[in-house]
């Protein structure tokens, strides 16, 4: 099965998918709040100094593609900072918008040498939200994420 080069995401309020929207100039985005281990899948209590924490901003041009980013790497989560304050502001930073569905194109950026980003995994045929891979896309491409 081929994948899509551009698929819809819907915004669930209060979940993953929450600040998603579009600005009054057309362009969209998809903030998010994840994270990535800095040693393959630590165990025991001491798991929260090695899971790095971030605020990421993506934007797409009202075609879907990807034209720009923001991130604010928050610390670990040993660190227990708040976020979302962070990533409201990021997202006010764009201008006047309104949470919405939005319809993108798959892509990646590095950030501090890790991969970020909607990936294609042909594998699996879904597209999934890297780093962490919390939600991924599935056939029928209709906009609903699985986790």
């Amino acid at each position: 099965m081929a994948l899509p080069k551009r698929f819809p995401i819907n915004r669930e309020e209060d979940h993953h998918t929450h600040y998603i929207g579009r600005y009054a100039n057309g362009n969209q985005f998809f903030g998010y709040e994840t994270f990535l281990h800095t040693t393959p899948a630590p165990r025991g209590n001491d798991w929260q100094n090695h899971r790095k924490e971030y605020v990421v901003l993506y934007i797409f041009d009202d075609e879907g593609n990807f034209i720009d980013f923001k991130y604010w790497y928050v610390g670990t989560t040993a660190e227990n900072k708040e976020t979302k304050p962070a990533l409201e502001l990021m997202i006010e930073s764009g201008g006047t918008y309104e949470f919405c569905n939005i319809e993108v194109k798959p892509f990646q950026v590095e950030i501090d040498g890790e991969i970020f980003g909607l990936i294609p995994d042909e594998e699996y045929d879904s597209i999934e939200l890297m780093p962490s891979s919390t939600i991924a896309f599935y056939e029928p491409w209709h906009g609903d994420y699985e986790t």
